[in-house]
């Protein structure tokens, strides 16, 4: 799925006020957060990935109504845009779905990204080795038991 060039400059200004910032998370992954939930959009049932699209363009315009800013979102600065969207979270209804939708496949994407693991010290690779290690563990000792008569 490719997104119009304006919704993925708005995505973008989403992308660039969600995404957390600081403490070691500076990282220029943006794009790559993009991409990833550009893919994540395309795989989402119909009627979400259409009310998530559509609610890009509802994010533009809002910002006149919700953040007294009489600009289109994607020309707000990073943090004028999570100011008026964070206010969203403890809404009803659309406002509170949009922005949750959107942190969610946001967040999923951004430390789900290598150098974010990197820098969070977490290796899938080595958590899984150390789980099918304990597992196998538990299954001797429960092999033991039974062989044991136990």
């Amino acid at each position: 799925m490719r997104l119009s060039p304006r919704r993925e400059r708005i995505l973008r200004a989403v992308i660039a006020a969600i995404r957390p910032r600081g403490h070691g998370f500076d990282q220029p992954i943006d794009e790559d957060v993009l991409d990833s939930v550009t893919e994540s959009l395309r795989v989402l049932p119909g009627a979400l990935r259409t009310g998530l699209l559509l609610g890009l363009d509802f994010i533009e315009y809002a910002p006149p109504l919700y953040a007294r800013r009489f600009r289109r979102f994607s020309a707000l600065t990073p943090v004028e845009g999570l100011s008026m969207l964070a206010r969203w979270e403890h809404r009803r209804g659309l406002r509170a779905g949009l922005y949750r939708g959107f942190r969610t496949l946001i967040f999923l994407s951004f430390y789900q990204h290598p150098s974010v693991l990197a820098s969070l010290d977490i290796s899938w690779e080595e958590r899984a080795r150390t789980l099918v290690e304990r597992r196998a563990e538990l299954l001797r000792a429960r092999s033991a038991g039974e062989s044991r008569g136990g």
